[in-house]
């Protein structure tokens, strides 16, 4: 995609934006790898030469004929995948870049603190329902920078008909075969079967879809007669935006989608965080990587 930033270069203003900001309130989330003192126990047994003495359990020690330690219990690595919709739609954008910019951004923003955390994430993305990007999971910086590069080499491909993002939902679900962390970056275009398809997702991993909008999509300003394009089918329409016949149309639709959409999110039990720009979406992000139960939207 030209006149874009670099992968790197995103990754490192991104890293500088939210690094804190995540870290402070995803603290205690999940366990970490390196023990600690105070940590939650799995093994007691008599102390070795080499153990943390912040192991050292004092009052099981007093009653014993020699030195306990307790041994935290580690967590293991999560794996974690993010599937990117590179369909024609999320090409548009009025408020400083494109749906596709934005979920460039948001996929740098879980790489950063999944590496920290020391978990891997592996990237996917569909154009028109297929997966044709596919990048293992892996838990080092470079490579979360040439999978954003592999995200950006790649450009969506006007399609007959809508995407299928099921179908391409339902083959990352066959990929991610250890239980995990699936995240969503789509503008959630509704299709026949999608919402099984993220159910039978999550029966076997935590999900979330992060909904990538833009103002313009529920707010139509009166500029007159225009020609408005559907970017996936190429259908154009000539639409006098004044009329406020057309508005109130307009309005209810929006209504009627939104509506759906949240609606059918709701029932397959994933977390849900709405992305726009010009909204604080990063907290929004932290606060859904840091909730301990899946969310329910409201009503």
């Amino acid at each position: 995609m030209a006149g874009v930033t670099s992968p790197d270069a995103l990754l490192r203003r991104v890293e500088v934006r939210v690094g804190r900001r995540l870290d402070g309130l995803l603290q205690g989330e999940r366990q970490g790898r390196r023990p600690g003192p105070g940590g939650e126990s799995s093994l007691t047994r008599a102390y070795e030469p080499g153990d943390d003495v912040r192991w050292i359990d004092w009052p099981l020690t007093a009653r014993s004929p020699e030195a306990m330690v307790r041994v935290p219990e580690l967590e293991p690595v999560l794996t974690a995948w993010a599937l990117v919709d590179l369909s024609p739609s999320m090409v548009f954008g009025t408020h400083g870049g494109t749906k596709v910019g934005q979920a460039r951004e948001v996929l740098a923003a879980l790489g950063a603190v999944l590496r920290r955390r020391g978990d891997r994430l592996g990237i996917a993305a569909t154009t028109s329902g297929g997966l044709d990007l596919l990048r293992p999971p892996r838990g080092d910086r470079r490579g979360l920078v040439n999978g954003i590069a592999a995200l950006d080499a790649m450009q969506p491909q006007p399609s007959v008909g809508r995407t299928d993002l099921a179908h391409a939902v339902t083959l990352l679900g066959r990929v991610a075969r250890h239980r995990g962390m699936i995240t969503i970056l789509s503008d959630m275009p509704w299709s026949p079967g999608l919402e099984r398809a993220i159910g039978g997702l999550g029966r076997r991993h935590d999900v979330i879809i992060c909904e990538i909008r833009d103002r313009r999509e529920r707010e139509m300003p009166e500029v007159g007669t225009i020609p408005l394009r559907d970017v996936e089918t190429g259908r154009t329409l000539l639409v006098d935006t004044s009329d406020p016949a057309f508005q109130q149309r307009f309005r209810e639709a929006v209504a009627d989608a939104e509506a759906r959409r949240r609606g059918m999110i709701a029932r397959t039990g994933a977390r849900y965080v709405r992305i726009e720009p010009g909204t604080d979406w990063i907290l929004d992000l932290a606060r859904s990587l840091g909730s301990g139960q899946r969310r329910r939207l409201a009503s």
